[in-house]
């Protein structure tokens, strides 16, 4: 089965979101305050339902997985090369 073009990019923001959602909840979950804790629960509970639709929803094309690891791949890259500037920077 082939991958239409709408299927991947829409997919690829799905994913976008979702890191975003997974680590801006686990932050604002551990480092917030007894208020804000609550919010960093819900945006993990975002994460996990948008990963859920994700896997249920997209379709088993090979090119849909292609580029979804491409993507995460590339996501993950950008933020080892921000911490590794970053810890860089702190340690000067």
């Amino acid at each position: 089965m082939e991958a239409d073009m709408m299927e991947i990019i829409v997919a690829m923001f799905i994913v976008g979101a979702e890191l975003a959602m997974l680590g801006m909840g686990l932050l604002i979950a551990y480092y917030g305050s007894s208020k804000t804790r609550n919010v960093g629960f819900l945006f993990l509970l975002i994460a996990v339902g948008l990963c859920y639709y994700l896997m249920t929803a997209t379709s088993d094309a090979v090119e849909l997985h292609n580029s979804l690891l491409a993507f995460i791949g590339g996501m993950l890259g950008g933020i080892l090369g921000i911490i590794a500037f970053l810890v860089a920077i702190i340690k000067s």
